[in-house]
């Protein structure tokens, strides 16, 4: 169990190293003197990270610990130079470009005494690295193997894990269907049942979802029995090698010879199925490299393929079939049957206690629907004997010490290092341990935590791609590999804005943070005693006792009440992050400023409700790249915020001050043009108190790409005219496809379809790629959205009838892939042949829907259909669907009527792709 110790050593080298010499490159002297000594950490630490991988492949598990004590030195000393560098950056940062040579004079002089102390503290981290060295080469080289001989306990714990992650007995039927499976079960027996010459269905979700139970139950169905000759179950253990060793795993289940190349095998299949139908599960697919010389062996056969994977990547390549094949995504159980599973596990056939409820809460949050988790924690808690609510709430705070010592917890546990194990990638593990900071259950946006990543400065970057673009490839593995699930409804991961992990994979995540050091989280009365080095501190609704040395954290988020000592800023030496966000109590104007005046290296700061002014000594968090102030009462922004030369988002509901004058106005724009690298500002507000400054430093912030407005019709003709100048300039910007500008507009007031009635310059292509309008008197489509040819998404929100002629304009649009419209109702329409030829989304909110009527041809791509209306009898959806052949998923009102749900079920049903069907 020593991933994570691996990966924060490891993962040293990989942002490390170039963020060193990136500091160098910019402090010359330090460069010339220092070069050699640093060079020699760099060259230390890539041996180190290469040693540590060897060994991790080739330990018996002999001297375990004393590998285990070296990485944990190996790791001090990065955390210690990553520290050195942060102490002297702000001290020894260069004069700026263009700067005189007296200036710059000045600047060596002033730094000196900083520059002489970095170059001792350089060679004294040399010393303990070489210290390090000798030490490993003292005590570890006698306690580790040869390698390539064996493997260590976490990888065979991890192998265990991949044939043992849930129940793989397909021998029989006997057994009932488990809980909540029966509606999975019969949704792929309608699958199955379409007639098609061959198809694949993919059931993908997270580790212990139940699966293998799922496609064990299909397998053993009667009818599927009867109606396919030709049956095979490949397990999980003969997945591994290549598609021969798959073909031979099957050929050999039904009878036939398993030797010869592949070619032969391929010959082989399609000589002993010949006209037989067949029936083939290929249980946890890891790897799809070799999938197509599987389907190849049996392409012109009739027959069904069930594959099971974690991987999302894997399943869209097995059933990568427009029409015929299918990724079913799997479900965690609802409550209802998280609750019977749960409580039939530990009271077997006894008569449930009067206190049930309360006492199963805690364990049924931590279990989270999974359905092996629910058994493991209900078989453990039930060895606890004597149930009691304060007893199991007790064990259910301390599970995660028990999930990762605990017998009865091994398989559990298994299944959880496979998933972390399963992460190729060192600083994508660092990614998912960062989870650890957000309270269990919190919804986590997308967006926030990849900022709050590269604030931390764990996305190193690389010659393809930038640190954003590197952030955003991890995140997406740990989606890809169900570890991050979406939690919005749609499930759909291409537009993932929030999402959470499981409750047991949080809990796993926890304690290797904790155990690591990596993360010191408080979220109990009874906290363990805390280290003596804290990195990153994570406070969730306690009172933790006084915290005396707080120099070394780099992270602070908090929830709820907290102690005194966290809130003085005068303690914190290298804090980057600073989250209260959900810190609704007291802060006064003093913190704020020790804030600012203290906390030097801060890059990302969230603040709360109860903040209500930002000071204007703010402008000394020079480093500052995000600033979001959507909880608190901020109306008025300092202009010192627009001029932090770093700052890139920029989240709140405010407007400058009213007197700020024309010279100072002139200034800020000249500084703006010069060094804004603003590209988020959502947003500010334009009003009747000729708010109008903003809307004059937009076109002087030339990398923004996201603006959001707040519009009151009740400003003055001159605002108006500023603010539509501004909203145009900032369209035409995006001249490019690869451009993606946002504009969201929130207008309020009769006037104001007139600040939108602009049209742009005709034969030019604009590409802004999102575009939200609200208000309750936009009445008809303001011309420049139809000129607008790389609008992707459109979001229009009304509180009256959505005319016919805004969707006949809306419905000619050719790049439109998702269009919200939110509305009391819908004029009666019909959308003709052709219309939305790539839409793929539609998401349709009204009170009340009157005749809507789709032709066939119309929406050709679409794959989500939404409908939040508790009437649906003006709609005629159930017999339109059938035309939209790629059709994934449908959600409707959970309020409408049981008739109409029965209706949409079945429709739903008769479709080749079987949508599935949600209520929401």
């Amino acid at each position: 169990m020593e991933a994570v110790a691996t990966a924060a050593a490891t993962s040293f080298v990989e942002w490390m190293v170039p963020k060193l010499f990136d500091f160098l490159d910019k402090n010359h002297e330090l460069r010339k003197n220092l070069e050699r000594d640093i060079k020699f950490i760099k060259d230390e630490f890539a041996m180190i990270s290469a040693v540590i991988q060897d060994e991790q492949n080739s330990r018996h598990g002999r001297g375990e610990e004393v590998h285990k004590e070296w990485i944990r030195m190996v790791r001090e000393v990065a955390h210690a130079i990553e520290d050195c560098i942060d102490r002297f950056m702000h001290r020894v940062r260069r004069a700026k470009t263009g700067a005189g040579w007296l200036r710059r004079a000045v600047h060596r002089v002033k730094t000196v005494k900083a520059r002489n102390e970095f170059a001792m503290a350089i060679q004294e981290l040399k010393k303990i690295s070489e210290d390090a060295s000798k030490l490993r080469g003292a005590y570890c080289s006698s306690t580790t193997s040869s390698p390539g001989r064996s493997l260590s306990s976490e990888q065979t714990e991890t192998a265990a894990a991949i044939e043992d992650d849930e129940d793989d007995d397909h021998s029989a039927a006997s057994c009932p269907v488990p809980m909540g499976m029966e509606d999975p079960r019969d949704e792929l027996l309608d699958l199955i049942r379409q007639q098609q010459q061959l198809k694949v269905i993919t059931i993908v979700g997270f580790h212990g979802m139940g699966k293998t139970l799922l496609a064990n139950h299909v397998y053993n169905y009667k009818a599927i029995q009867t109606q396919y000759e030709a049956r095979a179950w490949v397990p999980p253990a003969k997945l591994g090698g290549t598609a021969a060793n798959v073909l031979r795993e099957i050929l050999g289940q039904l009878g036939h010879p398993t030797d010869g190349r592949l070619t032969k095998l391929q010959e082989r299949i399609k000589e002993c199925i010949g006209i037989k139908r067949f029936f083939i599960v290929i249980d946890g697919l890891q790897k799809a490299g070799y999938w197509h010389d599987i389907k190849l062996a049996f392409a012109g056969l009739s027959g069904r393929f069930l594959v099971t994977t974690t991987i999302q990547r894997v399943a869209n390549t097995c059933s990568s079939s427009a029409v015929n094949d299918h990724v079913y995504t799997m479900s965690t159980l609802a409550n209802q049957h998280s609750r019977l599973l749960f409580f039939k596990e530990i009271f077997q056939d006894d008569e449930l206690p009067p206190d049930v409820e309360e006492l199963g809460s805690e364990a049924l949050k931590k279990c989270d629907g999974l359905p092996l988790a629910l058994v493991t924690t209900a078989r453990f808690l039930q060895s606890a004997g004597n149930p009691t609510p304060m007893k199991w709430a007790k064990l259910c705070t301390d599970l995660g010490t028990y999930l990762e010592s605990d017998e009865l917890f091994s398989r559990m546990r298994s299944v959880l290092v496979q998933s972390y194990t399963s992460i190729d990638s060192q600083v994508a593990r660092t990614f998912l341990l960062y989870l650890s900071t957000y309270p269990s259950g919190r919804p986590i946006k997308r967006s926030t935590l990849i900022r709050k990543w590269l604030a931390e400065g764990f996305s190193p970057g690389n010659i393809t791609n930038n640190a954003l673009d590197a952030a955003t490839s991890c995140f997406d593995k740990l989606v890809d590999r169900s570890i991050i699930q979406p939690i919005d409804a749609s499930g759909n991961s291409t537009e993932l804005k929030t999402c959470h992990t499981h409750g047991m994979m949080l809990e796993f995540v926890i304690r290797k943070s904790m155990s690591d050091n990596f993360l010191t989280l408080c979220n109990q009365p009874s906290a363990p005693p805390l280290p003596s080095k804290i990195r990153r501190l994570s406070l969730h609704n306690t009172k933790p006792r006084e915290v005396n040395d707080l120099s070394l954290v780099r992270s602070l988020t908090v929830s709820g009440e907290t102690h005194p000592s966290i809130l003085d800023f005068s303690k914190y030496e290298l804090m980057r992050v600073l989250d209260l966000e959900e810190y609704d109590h007291q802060m006064s104007d003093g913190h704020l400023k020790l804030v600012c005046r203290n906390l030097l290296l801060l890059r990302y700061l969230s603040l709360g409700a109860a903040v209500t002014a930002l000071p204007k000594n703010i402008k000394k968090l020079q480093f500052l790249e995000t600033l979001d102030v959507r909880r608190t009462k901020i109306e008025i922004l300092p202009t010192q915020v627009m001029e932090l030369p770093f700052l890139l988002h920029l989240f709140g509901k405010f407007k400058l001050k009213q007197d700020v004058g024309a010279r100072r106005m002139s200034k800020l724009q000249a500084s703006l043009s010069a060094n804004s690298k603003l590209e988020t500002v959502a947003g500010f507000v334009v009003d009747s108190n000729k708010s109008q400054g903003f809307a004059q430093l937009m076109d002087h912030m030339k990398h923004l790409i996201k603006v959001k407005i707040w519009y009151d019709s009740c400003a003055d003709a001159s605002s108006t005219s500023t603010l539509s100048k501004a909203i145009k300039g900032f369209i035409e910007r995006g001249t490019n496809f690869t451009t993606s500008l946002a504009l969201s507009l929130n207008l309020s007031g009769e006037s104001s379809q007139d600040l939108l009635n602009f049209s742009l310059e005709t034969g030019k292509s604009y590409y802004l790629s999102s575009l939200k309008l609200q208000g309750g008197n936009i009445f008809s489509l303001p011309p420049f959205v139809t000129m607008l040819a790389g609008l992707n998404k459109l979001c229009l929100s009304v509180t009256h009838q959505l005319s016919r002629d805004i969707f006949a304009a809306l419905s000619e649009m050719r790049s439109l892939k998702q269009l919200k419209l939110t509305a009391t109702q819908l004029d009666k329409h019909i959308i003709g042949q052709g219309a939305f030829k790539i839409l793929e989304d539609l998401w349709i909110t009204v009170e009340v829907m009157t005749a809507l009527d789709i032709e066939d041809g119309a929406l050709p791509c679409l794959k989500s259909l939404r409908l939040l209306c508790k009437n649906l009898d003006g709609f005629s959806g159930t017999s339109a669907i059938k035309y939209f052949k790629r059709l994934k998923e449908i959600a409707l009102h959970r309020e409408v009527g049981g008739d109409t749900k029965q209706k949409w079920k079945e429709a739903a049903r008769k479709h080749p792709r079987c949508p599935k069907i949600l209520f929401v």
